[in-house]
């Protein structure tokens, strides 16, 4: 199993976070849980040999062998399996505010949600899925898509500032920049604010603020810390350990101890180290 990041191209740089490339001889170990945790992301997925499967929130979903899918921010854990062959699929991650400006769909259509482009996005979708399709090499693929990225977002004007320092006050501070700080702030209510970030990122900034504060924890277990190395920092973060526990596990299925020492997840972890 590998995980191969590209740089995005300069001119996504605002908008894309990360772009991958999965592979694997085997599709991904049946032995271990493969968890794909929130992160603030919106996420395209191109499964171009092999598909993958979803469940999430109860809900089971295909991305099939040879196309496209558009995955909203999600504020809890999907659980992902594959046959046991070769598989590949690459992935491009989008900014927390990155993805509407591209695609100009209200991100909460999308939130928690898993959609074929071509239902998304008709017949833009469609034409991707032919032509990403046609291209021999993963290469290839990764610069097509970027570059029908860029061409969406060549004139658009969808971009909020609000939002994006919204976004990054949040994101420095780990989740910890008190709701009633950015309205102070911006000048706006807590109700304008989330309207704006439903429509632009797909949940309210206290749902971002809660990834991202997250996110702090998933990177330590990442890194194969221990779980007794860190615990005593989750007290700058959350209230007390049970405030912790709650949000880990509606973050990824498990208590933080059982997660930290009954899953390997590797998949999850190489994607995290970007």
């Amino acid at each position: 199993m590998k995980v191969v990041f590209a740089r995005p191209r300069p001119e996504l740089s605002a908008h894309v976070e990360a772009v991958w490339v999965f592979e694997s001889d085997f599709g991904l170990p049946p032995d271990d849980t493969t968890v794909s945790v929130p992160n603030g992301c919106s996420r395209l997925i191109i499964p171009y040999e092999n598909s993958m499967i979803s469940t999430a929130n109860g809900q089971v979903e295909e991305g099939r062998e040879k196309g496209v899918y558009f995955v909203g921010v999600r504020d809890g854990p999907a659980f992902l399996r594959t046959q046991p062959k070769k598989t590949g699929l690459v992935g491009i991650d989008f900014h927390p505010c990155g993805a509407f400006p591209i695609f100009g769909v209200p991100m909460a259509e999308t939130t928690n949600r898993h959609l074929a482009v071509d239902t998304l996005l008709g017949k833009w979708g469609q034409q991707v899925i032919d032509q990403v399709h046609g291209l021999k090499s993963v290469d290839q693929k990764v610069g097509f898509i970027q570059a029908q990225l860029l061409r969406r977002l060549q004139g658009s004007k969808k971009q909020n500032s609000v939002v994006d320092y919204c976004v990054a006050a949040l994101r420095a501070s780990g989740g910890r920049t008190a709701i009633a700080d950015l309205e102070q702030s911006t000048g706006y209510s807590r109700r304008y604010l989330d309207l704006l970030f439903r429509h632009h990122v797909g949940v309210p900034p206290k749902t971002i603020a809660e990834i991202f504060r997250f996110q702090k924890f998933y990177q330590i277990w990442a890194q194969r810390r221990p779980y007794d190395t860190f615990a005593q920092e989750i007290y700058d973060s959350y209230h007390d350990q049970s405030h912790f526990t709650k949000e880990f596990k509606r973050m990824t299925g498990f208590p933080p101890l059982r997660f930290s020492r009954g899953v390997t997840n590797e998949f999850g972890r190489r994607l995290s180290q970007r």
